[in-house]
């Protein structure tokens, strides 16, 4: 979400920064479980529970939250909610060209031929990218970080 509603100018560094999140949340968890903090036999339940935490917190915030703009106008097709959201999380102002990109990204995505999994295999353009992900998330689910 926090990509997705970001001026463009600093979406790589939200996405980017939601990653060093992920990354800090599993280096905490892992501190906390040790046995010296939460991971004794009587704090056990108190660890588990840390997790509902943030959730809950997401639970309570995120309706208040308006939609993406690109959402509002790629899907929904609603020009005048794209522009309320966008003043919402943006402030006043100027705001046309970021709607302009939506929109050329809207059109260039008309245009785009959608590929299904075995003409994505087949397609020798593709197939280091798909390599490539294949690996890096059999290397994930592999590693034990999940079970972590």
């Amino acid at each position: 979400y926090i990509g997705e509603i970001s001026p463009k100018k600093i979406r790589g560094f939200a996405n980017s920064t939601s990653s060093f999140f992920w990354s800090l949340g599993k280096a905490v968890g892992q501190i906390s479980g040790q046995r010296e903090l939460l991971g004794g036999q009587s704090l056990w339940p108190m660890l588990m529970a840390s997790c509902g935490l943030p959730a809950l917190v997401q639970l309570v915030t995120l309706p208040f939250f308006p939609e993406s703009p690109p959402y509002l106008l790629m899907h929904k097709g609603d020009i005048e909610g794209c522009k309320k959201a966008i003043r919402q999380l943006w402030g006043e102002g100027r705001h046309q060209a970021e709607i302009d990109d939506i929109m050329k990204e809207k059109a260039t995505m008309k245009n785009t031929k959608i590929l299904s999994v075995l003409q994505l295999m087949k397609d020798p353009a593709f197939r280091w990218q798909l390599y490539m992900i294949v690996i890096l998330t059999a290397t994930v689910q592999l590693c034990g970080i999940n079970a972590v």
